[in-house]
């Protein structure tokens, strides 16, 4: 007689990493603390957000907001409009630090212009003027949809990804001598499959994000030899089942904690909601989804497509890092951005995130980040857990990340409730 616990094992298992993902009726409601002023370019102008380090004064770093009618906006952390930096009808903005400039570093501001290609400045941190990098040859040959950049941790080498709305997607090096400055040099060429929304890269981990369009968010191996192998972080759903992503998708962004630890947030614009998955390269186990909602003054997000995050402690608005969530219905005029405090949206989801601002890790090759920070890790905010699953990272960036998650105590529950029916004797 076949015993009814292994056939519950049979049925239940398959299905332990969709069971681990399962979601309340309704994503976790957080409450914004500020709000940019309207962008300039009216409609869907908003095309991509990143955040900006000043190098010795957190409290002055910046909002980055590529518009795709004006250029790249800047917008201090209070939400006021700081100023048009570069003009240009832009599709993406990145922003790495650590990149070679003279006798230091500064952070390099890559950016996606859809007539023109790349385009690579620097911020003057006492003036906020940005200023070309000196980087020659940065035409894609295509009119680019996003922009990443990856500073390899194994050669310490600076990478651009740019990606199109045909979903193309390709690596630059950016190679930098004494003589001949910056060049850039066609790499690697990915057909990802369909439109590319968002890009990010987690350099730490060596692996890149990219989101189709309509289908999923895959992760590809970031290193320029690696094999175009990639693995489903997640997949897109319709709005009456359970789990999974709903269509139209927006882009990713990366919290990223000491010890390689952190989350990767995505939007998923069907259910106005950013989704939350582990960091971990073993399992990009989901941990909820959060809504931003009307607070004050400040109207709930609508028709989001993009988010930015940081750790970093930026003055005593966001001590323990920032979220920033587009708004693409804004009630106050053209499209802005929501900003958040991390630990809200952290203690918001069951169980509570990580809240941990150590500064990035210093580079293995002696340099220090031009942010004026000194490396290392940090220790955790008391009273604040690290996830419990205990899943160690897999360093390899072709390894599979479909590794299954924990199960839920219900279904353990449920497990024994069937192994103690099947000990039971049948009544003569």
């Amino acid at each position: 007689m076949r015993s009814p616990f292994l056939l519950a094992l049979a049925v239940l298992l398959p299905g332990m990493p969709v069971l681990a993902q399962q979601q309340p009726q309704q994503p976790v409601p957080i409450r914004p603390v500020q709000q940019t002023q309207p962008t300039r370019g009216a409609g869907t102008a908003i095309q991509s957000a990143a955040v900006w380090h000043h190098p010795t004064v957190p409290a002055s770093s910046l909002l980055l907001v590529a518009d795709n009618q004006i250029g790249l906006l800047a917008y201090n952390l209070d939400g006021t409009e700081r100023g048009l930096l570069v003009p240009g009808a832009l599709t993406g903005v990145d922003v790495r630090e650590g990149f070679p400039a003279g006798a230091g570093t500064q952070s390099l501001v890559m950016l996606a212009n859809a007539s023109v290609g790349l385009l690579a400045y620097v911020i003057d941190p006492s003036t906020f003027s940005a200023q070309p990098a000196g980087i020659q040859d940065l035409s894609t040959g295509f009119s680019p949809s996003a922009v990443a950049l990856y500073r390899s941790p194994r050669t310490q080498r600076f990478y651009v990804f740019a990606a199109s709305a045909g979903g193309t997607l390709v690596q630059f090096e950016l190679a930098t001598s004494a003589d001949a400055g910056t060049s850039t040099t066609p790499v690697r060429t990915l057909s990802v499959g369909g439109p590319v929304v968002g890009l990010a890269v987690d350099d730490a981990l060596g692996v890149l994000y990219v989101v189709q369009q309509d289908s999923a968010i895959w992760r590809y191996g970031a290193e320029p030899d690696a094999t175009n192998t990639r693995i489903s972080v997640d997949t897109t759903t319709t709005s009456n089942t359970p789990g999974g992503l709903v269509r139209p998708l927006g882009g990713v962004a990366l919290y990223k904690a000491s010890n390689d630890r952190g989350y990767l947030l995505a939007i998923s614009g069907g259910e106005n909601a950013v989704r939350v998955y582990d960091r971990s390269l073993s399992a990009h186990t989901y941990r909820g989804r959060f809504s931003v909602v009307a607070d004050g003054g400040i109207d709930a997000v609508e028709n989001s497509r993009l988010v930015a995050v940081t750790n970093r402690g930026l003055g005593p608005l966001f001590t323990q890092g920032l979220v920033a969530v587009h708004d693409g219905v804004n009630l106050g005029g053209n499209e802005n951005f929501k900003l958040l405090k991390w630990p809200a949206v952290a203690e918001g989801l069951n169980p509570p995130l990580i809240v941990d601002n150590a500064p990035p890790p210093t580079p293995s090759d002696g340099g220090t980040p031009d942010a004026g920070e000194d490396g290392g890790s940090g220790p955790l905010t008391p009273g604040r857990p690290p996830p419990s699953d205990g899943i160690g990272v897999d360093p390899s960036p072709d390894s599979c990340g479909c590794a299954a998650a924990s199960l839920p105590g219900s279904v353990l529950l449920g497990l024994a409730g069937v192994l103690l029916l099947s000990r039971r004797r049948p009544r003569d």
